[in-house]
């Protein structure tokens, strides 16, 4: 129980009284321990993804390439390529495991939500981006109304590079990325959107497009862990919105929006 003493005081401010006011904070108490033991697990989950497991997965990927360089005048080339695949999957499974733990630990870093400007949010975002965009030759149109958003500033960062990022990313060959990142207030809610005209989701990849380590295209064409979509719908929902994408089809390109409740997360400028 947690009680609330308000002192009671007569017409000449003399003290007749105290009112008590008991509440009950079981359930608070509750919540409050299973926030604990969640973080616990989390640290221990952390520890154990980039020390016990990446270590040896480091180790493997080294040796192998020592193993490689000794042995490379008696190698043929079939065996060299059985070399190549095993340090290259030994990487792979590395990168995978850290972006697991980016996946987890998203809404648990505890970062403080922040007012910040949602198109200053963007620039920082190209800016990070300008090699790749630059690389692909993609023109990047911006479009709407930025008012002022109150997120996690870094997990919000994430979304949008990764949005715009895959946008940059997956591309038809031969022909130049167009890319639209538009942004508007609608019923109630802040509507962030980044259209392109690459190669598009079939209608019954859809499901699948944000979920962990679902990959839609192949390896060898389009490099990644296949969680980068998986994250964004994490942040969303950790902001209490959501996360779509519209397509008309293989080479249709993508309209990819993500929505949050203006109650909690905007401010419309003065």
């Amino acid at each position: 129980m947690e009680t609330t003493k308000t002192p009671m005081r007569d017409a000449h401010g003399t003290l007749v009284g105290i009112l008590g006011i008991a509440h009950d904070i079981t359930a608070r108490k509750l919540a409050e321990a299973e926030l604990l033991r969640s973080n616990s697990e989390l640290a221990q989950f952390s520890y154990a993804i980039s020390h016990d497991m990446r270590q040896p997965l480091r180790m493997i990927s080294s040796y192998l390439q020592l193993l490689e360089m000794d042995l490379a005048d008696q190698l043929d080339g079939e065996q060299l390529e059985y070399f190549n695949f095993a340090i290259d999957g030994a990487k792979r499974l590395d990168q995978m495991m850290v972006g697991l733990l980016d996946y987890a630990r998203i809404g648990h870093k505890g970062e403080p939500a922040a007012w910040i400007e949602s198109l200053a949010l963007l620039d920082e975002a190209l800016m990070f981006l300008r090699p790749a965009i630059a690389e692909a030759q993609a023109a990047v149109r911006i479009d709407g109304e930025w008012p002022r958003i109150r997120v996690s500033p870094v997990e919000m960062l994430r979304l949008v590079q990764n949005l715009i990022g895959n946008a940059v990313k997956f591309r038809v060959a031969g022909r130049l990325p167009e890319i639209t990142v538009s942004s508007q207030i609608t019923g109630g809610n802040w509507r962030l959107c980044v259209a392109d005209n690459g190669i598009g989701v079939l209608p019954e990849q859809v499901s699948r497009l944000f979920q962990v380590f679902q990959r839609l295209q192949s390896r060898a064409a389009y490099e990644g862990t296949g969680i980068g979509l998986a994250l964004c719908r994490k942040i969303a929902e950790n902001h209490d919105g959501k996360i779509w994408v519209e397509s008309a089809g293989k080479g249709q390109g993508c309209r990819f929006c993500v929505e949050l409740p203006m109650a909690n997360a905007l401010e419309t400028p003065a």
